[in-house]
């Protein structure tokens, strides 16, 4: 779309321009598509706009504007989006041998061994941990990637149960690039340290917990600004979607990582021991 004004300063445009003769952005500034995003994502390796601690602190004081502005043309006033994401994310690798020590791999349990009596069921149990030994090991080393996935998924969210506010599914996944990479690195900056610091207390057997709520709570101020809500209606129903947002990508997330480590109807039962204690 070519606008008579420029979306970024708001300077006016002729007809001929193609770039403002203010701020130098393109007069003509197309919507988001999948194309583009994919495009944008890879221009983010080379180019960058707006200093990166603009942008950071635009998503700490007013993340729902920032990303509205973003995404509505006013690109010349932020870093690059995509760029960011880059950036936290090798964040991630760089910090997690420092944060995140590896955890030593789960031995055969004997005595759990002696009460199987076959042969197949001794094999299946020392494949079931095995498989939960690579498990803990990925999510340990690859935090970034789980993180990565996390970002469609919320889009996805969050375009079901706000796709009448006019902003299609790619415009979505760019703004929940945007609050999810800001949220974890947070979650780097606040809760990995305090969970190395309190890593055998029981405070530090609930800090993923408080990152969960940090991250509703974000979401929720993200999604009010982002979709201008001031009813407390629809303030209400924006807590509601972050919560299930978060929620549900929490147990899809360990209901994948049980069908993985057990392979069979049984994988119910990681849940039992995961939150019971169980062996």
């Amino acid at each position: 779309m070519h606008s008579t004004n420029c979306l970024n300063c708001n300077t006016s445009l002729q007809p001929e321009q193609r770039y403002c003769s203010q701020c130098g952005q393109q007069a003509a500034i197309h919507r988001f598509s999948i194309p583009h995003f994919l495009h944008e994502f890879f221009h983010a390796f080379t180019h960058t706009d707006k200093g990166i601690f603009h942008l950071l602190k635009s998503l700490a004081t007013r993340p729902g504007t920032t990303a509205r502005e973003y995404i509505q043309g006013k690109r010349k006033a932020y870093f690059n989006p995509f760029t960011f994401f880059l950036i936290v994310m090798a964040i991630y690798v760089l910090v997690d041998p420092f944060y995140v020590k590896a955890v030593p791999a789960a031995e055969p349990d004997q005595r759990v061994l002696a009460r199987i009596p076959t042969a197949e069921g001794r094999e299946k149990y020392v494949s079931i941990l095995h498989r939960a030994n690579e498990v803990r090991h990925f999510l340990t080393a690859k935090a970034n990637i789980v993180a990565m996935v996390a970002v469609p998924f919320f889009a996805l969210i969050s375009w079901l149960f706000y796709y009448r506010r006019g902003f299609n599914f790619a415009e979505h996944l760019t703004a929940n690039m945007m609050f999810v990479v800001f949220s974890n690195l947070v979650l780097v900056v606040l809760i990995f340290p305090l969970k190395m610091l309190f890593k055998n207390g029981p405070f530090g057997a609930q800090l993923p917990y408080l990152g969960m709520l940090l991250q509703i709570f974000y979401l929720w101020w993200c999604y009010n600004g982002f979709y201008q809500l001031q009813l407390p209606g629809a303030r209400i129903k924006s807590f509601l979607v972050s919560a299930f947002g978060i929620s549900f990508w929490f147990v899809f997330s360990l209901t994948m990582v049980a069908i993985y480590i057990y392979q069979s109807w049984d994988f119910y039962k990681f849940f039992g021991r995961m939150f019971g204690g169980g062996h």
